[in-house]
């Protein structure tokens, strides 16, 4: 894999990019901790100077010029404190006592270079802070500390963060270069499923690790596209032999009839009864048609531009009404028990018809003298609507079938329908994010279907 493939990737940069981020924290807090340190020795230096020329003031004071002498000299030669140099000078800048004679007489801070062995090469100087009072008599006392190591602490902390600022710069290039490295398989995989895809082979499936990162997560998402959309292939060339299969027998029929009048002498009454069958023909096929462009355009969901709230309960009391004739004059009692005012978010005129298509079901599938109940009950954040009958039910392994386009339990097909009425219910129910479940009324079949209330629970078209 090219460096230079690596270094281009996303991931590489946002690598360099926290890097960087990183690298200028790190310099503040090695800039903070420097000026703090030095600060802090240097406060402590002048502190202990401070508290040295006190001393010495007061033993000015209680012996005069003598005593101090006497001290400084006793100090000097203990060796109690051998850091300290101590210079007393008179008004002429004479040295009287000590060796510290290079300062100005002036009070206050200065910083000398003397030649002192201390830690010292022979060709370096140090660096002595010095603090200088003015005391009676005009004579100066100055005391001072080599400072140079509040310079060694400050370098020694400057080389540690040196070391520590190469030592990130190189974690965080191997670490960019292993993220971009990992990446870039990873892409390389997708890249090489998308081919294979495109290629034709249309069960293969994008390689989701255990690490569940973004990557991964859009390989999942995009496995269930591919997988949506295999079902949709599948589904148009099962509808294209359906089409062909369903549309065949009718088609066929109404040629034979054209035929037929064409090759006879009919009389102008026989002829107008062929014209009215085959028109009765050409409708029927004209209506497959219909359902299947209605069955399209539910699935394209351009529908849900024009939800809005509707009332259950009255759609369901509206059809039950239109429909009872029907199952009276065939002997079936439709029983309803429907709760008031059960309202979702969908299209009236698309509920209406799903409830129609179901309720149409149950009385031509159901034997005479039979009941069919119509149950609508609303939750907290759901309603729910049960058709059940007493016909002849469907077996569980046809339960899921029943909802594809064409399919029909009665395979010689001698009543009339084209098998689209359950696929038109399942779009619906599809379009307003609902859920329906077949089951065994024992005997006959029940319908459940549940449709959230909640407007969120759609995407804008």
């Amino acid at each position: 894999m090219k460096l230079s493939s690596l270094v281009s990737t996303t991931g590489f940069k946002l690598s360099a990019l926290y890097l960087g981020l990183f690298l200028c924290s790190f310099l503040a807090i090695g800039t903070t901790v420097y000026l703090l340190t030095t600060h802090s020795l240097e406060q402590q230096l002048r502190n202990n100077l401070e508290s040295e020329i006190a001393r010495l003031k007061t033993e000015y004071k209680s012996g005069g010029l003598p005593e101090l002498i006497d001290e400084i000299n006793e100090v000097i030669d203990s060796k109690s404190n051998h850091a300290l140099e101590y210079g007393v000078l008179n008004q002429n800048g004479q040295l009287i006592a000590g060796s510290l004679s290079q300062f100005k007489l002036a009070e206050g801070w200065q910083i000398l270079k003397l030649n002192r062995p201390i830690n010292k090469t022979a060709n370096e100087k140090a660096l002595f802070l010095v603090r200088i009072i003015a005391l009676p008599n005009h004579i100066w006392l100055g005391v001072g500390h080599d400072s140079g190591n509040i310079n060694d602490a400050g370098e020694a902390i400057i080389q540690a963060f040196l070391w520590g600022f190469g030592l990130v710069i190189v974690l965080g290039i191997m670490g960019g270069i292993y993220i971009s490295h990992a990446f870039l398989t990873k892409i390389d995989r997708i890249t090489q499923s998308t081919q294979a895809i495109i290629a034709g082979d249309l069960s293969h499936r994008l390689t989701v690790s255990k690490n569940q990162d973004e990557l991964d997560n859009l390989a999942f998402l995009l496995n269930r596209m591919l997988d949506k959309m295999g079902t949709l292939i599948a589904n148009v060339q099962q509808v294209s032999n359906d089409i062909a299969h369903d549309l065949r027998t009718p088609v066929s029929r109404l040629k034979f009839r054209l035929e037929a009048a064409l090759m006879s002498n009919l009389s102008e009454e026989q002829y107008k009864e062929q014209i009215a069958s085959a028109i009765t023909e050409a409708d029927t096929i004209l209506e497959t048609f219909s359902a299947l462009l209605r069955i399209s355009q539910i699935e394209s969901q351009s529908r849900r531009s024009g939800f809005k709230m509707i009332n259950l309960s009255d759609i369901v009391i509206a059809v039950v009404d239109a429909l009872n004739p029907a199952a009276e004059e065939q002997g079936k009692i439709i029983a309803f028990d429907i709760e008031q005012a059960c309202e979702l978010y969908g299209d009236k005129e698309l509920m209406t018809q799903l409830v129609f298509n179901l309720l149409e079901n149950a009385i031509v599938h159901t034997p005479e003298h039979s009941g069919i109940t119509v149950n609508l009950r609303a939750f907290d954040d759901w309603v729910e609507l049960i058709i059940a009958d007493h016909g002849p039910g469907i077996t569980e392994a046809q339960r899921q079938k029943v909802f594809q386009r064409f399919y029909r339990l009665e395979q010689s097909r001698t009543r009339p329908g084209n098998g689209l009425g359950l696929s038109i219910v399942a779009a619906i129910v599809d379009l307003h994010n609902g859920k329906i479940v077949l089951s065994d009324n024992y005997p006959g079949l029940k319908a459940v279907l549940n449709f959230r209330k909640k407007t969120d629970q759609f995407t804008s078209v």
